[in-house]
């Protein structure tokens, strides 16, 4: 063995030779914000914030083969002005010891080890001292354009001065602080000089202004203190608080002249938020590395043949040479940390599974054992995790986990676009995976954690299973179940079945409830696909009572009574199969608004004052959209006595779009009623009826009675009226206030109406009354039968417009005695009224059923009224030439203007 005097020094010699060790520095400014080109490092979980360069500093080795031992010095490199780092202030060094020594056979086995222990004070390399305290201030290895081979050595010099050997460079590798051990002549611990620090291969690979930081330095101590590495902020000019030691080794040459005898090291020198002290590989066997963690409360990072028995972060290896990217010489195995893992996030009782990009393996890298040959194979294993949730983990570190029962409660659950669901806000539930990996190479990391936050919860319900605790894995069989597990914010699944129970399903606030006839999407992942929608069945009341905000889809919901309600309940958001009320109302809400689609309504309520649908102050969007079919709406029956109403829609001041379609409204007083709730209703309606059939209503059909000063819309398309009784098909009857401004908006188009000659059911009326304005085409429709009037347009009682587009309808009827004009135009019914009816009447064939003076068309005007004909000729003879010669009959003072009608929007 060749060895050199090892030079251990007291510290009081130590600071007598600080002259000889340290070397004047040049000056820089006081901490700045990085400089242009200088990116901190992005933060990894465990650290509150990212590494934080603070410059370059060089360490400067000689004499290492001299008998008196090496000298050391540190400086800040010079010609790296505008690299981003070397122009920030570095920080204040002072060599304190450093010694050498060698063990093995030269040319063969032989290696020196080489350590230099600086004192560290928290200022600029200046000497300007930082307003701001250190923690764990890092000396991390960096390459640069001046350093060799892609290391961060330079000046690889011999005894005579000449360049030794650059290939050298790579074989230079990191260690902990090492001094010759007489007793066994090998290296033993240099106490208290344990500071070798290791990173994942990303915690470093963003600082900038160098051409590679590698994931490996040493680390800066507290010197009066085991507990702590903070170097206090604004410190004396004296104050050299901290101390840290670079230890390498490197090989020695076959000839003593071939040796290095000069060289330097380059750092990237930063500021880290998080405490980890590395156990290296001389301190596998013998060292003290879970001491010095509980004395700082730090993370323990090990390498690849560590037997910590603790919980430590797995590193690995630490690359030690070579370009960005690749690896030239490391220190450890054959696999590195790449990053620390991020945290997955994970949705209380689903399964989250990842496939093999986006598992566990994305995190590591793994190298051949030398450059150029085979890469091992790496494989995981999983262990569950810390709070009981199941891991099943894949060989390639792909893994389907799903968490405890229940956790991920708190968050704030929104429906969004198609019936998906997004959990956000809260706390999550912090859990981690527990899992280990081993290379082919038998490198293994065992008792390894990735962090996973579980955020808001699903409950599953699967009626053909067993009882299970309501996770994706294993499911409720019952609704009432997961509706006693659940709260506020959660949402409920239930597969495809029919689920009975006496009770009402009462939700909670902000709870959705997702059918399997849904897919199941949340937070951007689909859980399940859409299959058959399950039917909610309760026998002993309504099917679902609504709390605030709750979205109900993808499934089917029958009462015993009412199907659906709900009073101030906020937002009831869903697609739904079928809503069916055995007895009472499909939907019966109050005060909120609807965001709803569904495919059918039912509702048999023969109660007195009975209603099928009632929407009362409800605003939003009602959409029946049926399944293709006549009929396949729906079909609304309550009672055909006075008060009964099918749909009864009276939004007050909210806005409501109802949108009704192949439904069958029957059997009702009146089958679908607009009414705000007075003249002071702000409110608007827009109302589609299309492709429906309204089947004996006693009093209307359709009756829309606006009465606020409002505007609103109507679309009555491809509807069959039928009535054997005395009830209208489409009433219209706005009573504004006066001075109102309203203007409504309507299209009653290719509709089919047959009703009762017996009565004076008038199949088309539309009357505007008072003030306001309406606007109607009226087009396409057949007529076969009627009682008074085939269509009656009237405004009356004071200053009331309407305007007509009344285009190629056909009205007859067969003939009875109650039968008058086919269709009756009106303006005002009272002499000396201000009010305006203006009609287009192009392609209508109207024939009267019974004989002269009843006719096809009766015009009907009085004093102080307008009559507006928007023909050719205004005139009786100008109506029947364009109106397949249909006779007209006047009435009153008439005397028609020209001008043009206004049509709808």
């Amino acid at each position: 063995m060749n060895r050199h005097a090892t030079i251990l020094l007291t510290m009081s010699a130590l600071l007598a030779s600080c002259a000889r060790h340290t070397a004047t520095m040049p000056g820089a400014a006081p901490e700045a914000a990085p400089a242009p080109g200088t990116t901190p490092v992005t933060a990894q979980p465990g650290r509150s914030q990212p590494v934080h360069p603070l410059g370059l500093v060089t360490v400067n080795f000689s004499g290492l083969t001299a008998p008196s031992g090496p000298e050391v010095s540190a400086s800040v490199p010079g010609g790296l002005t505008g690299s981003g780092l070397a122009d920030l202030g570095s920080i204040q060094l002072r060599a304190a010891s450093s010694g050498t020594f060698t063990t093995g056979t030269r040319g063969v086995d032989g290696v020196r080890y080489l350590y230099a222990t600086f004192l560290v004070r928290n200022a600029t390399a200046a000497g300007t001292a930082y307003t701001t305290p250190r923690q764990n201030l890092t000396l991390i290895a960096a390459s640069t354009p001046s350093t060799l081979n892609n290391t961060p050595f330079s000046s690889l010099k011999r005894f005579d001065g000449s360049d030794a050997d650059p290939t050298i460079a790579p074989l230079i590798q990191p260690t902990t602080g090492l001094t010759f051990d007489p007793r066994t002549g090998r290296p033993g611990l240099l106490s208290g000089a344990q500071d070798l620090q290791v990173y994942a291969e990303n915690e470093v690979a963003g600082i900038s202004g160098v051409t590679r930081a590698f994931p490996f330095g040493f680390v800066t101590r507290n010197r009066t203190r085991t507990d702590s590495r903070t170097l206090n902020a604004n410190p004396g000019s004296s104050a050299f608080d901290g101390v840290v030691t670079v230890a390498l080794k490197l090989p020695l040459q076959a000839n003593v002249a071939d040796d290095p005898y000069t060289f330097n090291m380059t750092f990237a020198v930063v500021d880290d938020s998080l405490t980890r002290v590395t156990e290296s590989p001389e301190e596998q066997v013998g060292g003290d590395v879970a001491a010095r963690a509980t004395a700082l409360g730090a993370q323990v990072a090990v390498l690849c043949g560590s037997t910590y028995s603790g919980t430590p972060l797995f590193i690995g290896s630490a690359t030690t040479a070579g370009a960005p990217g690749t690896r030239a010489a490391h220190i450890g195995g054959d696999v590195a940390l790449k990053s620390l893992p991020t945290a997955y996030a994970a949705t209380g009782n689903t399964t989250l599974s990842t496939n093999s990009a986006s598992g566990l393996g994305r995190f590591y890298s793994v190298y051949p054992p030398t450059p150029g040959g085979a890469t091992p194979t790496l494989t995981f294993t999983g262990n569950g995790s810390a709070r009981g949730g199941i891991l099943n983990m894949n060989a390639d570190g792909s893994f389907a986990f799903t968490s405890r029962a229940g956790d991920g409660a708190g968050a704030t659950l929104t429906r969004n676009a198609a019936d998906t669901f997004t959990f956000s806000g809260g706390t999550p539930t912090a859990d981690t995976l527990r899992y280990g990996l081993n290379t082919s190479t038998g490198c293994t990391g065992s008792n390894q954690a990735a962090p996973v936050n579980v955020n808001g919860r699903v409950w599953f319900v699967n009626g053909a299973g067993g009882s299970g605790d309501g996770r994706q894995s294993t499911p409720f069989n019952t609704v009432s179940a997961a509706q006693t597990a659940s709260g506020p914010n959660d949402l409920i699944y239930i597969a495809s079945g029919t689920y009975s129970q006496p009770t009402t399903f009462t939700l909670k606030n902000a709870q959705a409830t997702v059918g399997a006839g849904t897919a199941l999407i949340v937070n951007g992942s689909t859980l399940l696909p859409a299959a058959t929608a399950p039917l909610l069945q309760v026998t002993g009341g309504a099917g679902v009572t609504l709390a605030s905000n709750n979205t109900l889809t993808g499934l089917s919901v029958q009462g015993s009574t009412d199907g659906i309600t709900g009073t101030n309940f906020g937002t009831l958001n869903g697609t739904l199969t079928q809503v069916r009320a055995s007895n009472g109302l499909a939907l019966n809400l109050k005060n909120g608004a609807v965001n709803l689609t569904a495919t059918r309504l039912d509702a048999t309520n023969a109660a007195t004052n009975g209603r099928g649908v009632n929407l009362e102050q409800v605003g939003g969007t009602l959409t029946v959209t049926g399944s293709g079919s006549a009929g396949s709406g729906g079909t609304i029956q309550t009672a055909a006595s006075a008060g009964n109403i099918g749909i009864h829609l009276q939004p007050d001041t909210a806005n409501l779009t109802v949108n009704l379609n192949r439904m069958v409204v029957q059997q009702n007083h009146v089958g679908v009623q607009f009414t705000p709730f007075g003249t002071a209703s702000t409110g608007t309606l827009s109302l589609s009826v299309q492709d429906s059939s309204f089947q004996n209503n006693t009093a209307s059909s359709v009756y829309l009675n606006p009465t606020g000063n409002t505007s609103n819309t109507y679309l009555i398309r491809n509807n069959s009226f039928t009535h054997a009784g005395t009830g209208n098909g489409v009433t219209y009857e706005a009573q504004r206030p006066t001075g109102s401004t309203s203007v409504d908006h309507g299209r009653i188009q290719n509709n089919t109406l047959s009703l009762s000659t017996s009565g004076n059911a008038n199949p088309i009326d539309l009357a505007q009354r008072v003030a306001g304005s309406a606007r109607f085409e009226v087009s396409g429709n057949t007529i076969t039968s009627y009682g008074l009037y085939g269509m009656q347009f009237r405004t009356m009682d004071g200053a009331a417009r309407m305007d007509v587009i009344l285009t190629n309808n056909n009205v007859s009827s067969p003939a009875h005695p109650n039968n008058l004009d086919g269709i009756a135009l009106t303006s005002s019914t009272t002499s000396g009224q201000g009010n305006f009816l203006c009609v287009k009447p192009i392609g209508n064939t109207s024939v009267a059923p019974n004989p002269a003076p009843i006719s096809g068309f009766r015009l009907r005007q009085l004093l102080g009224s307008t009559f507006q004909i928007d023909t050719a000729a205004p005139s009786s003879a100008g109506v029947t030439a364009v109106n397949n010669g249909s006779t007209v009959r006047l009435s009153g003072t008439f005397a028609p203007v020209a001008g043009t009608c206004q049509a709808p929007n």
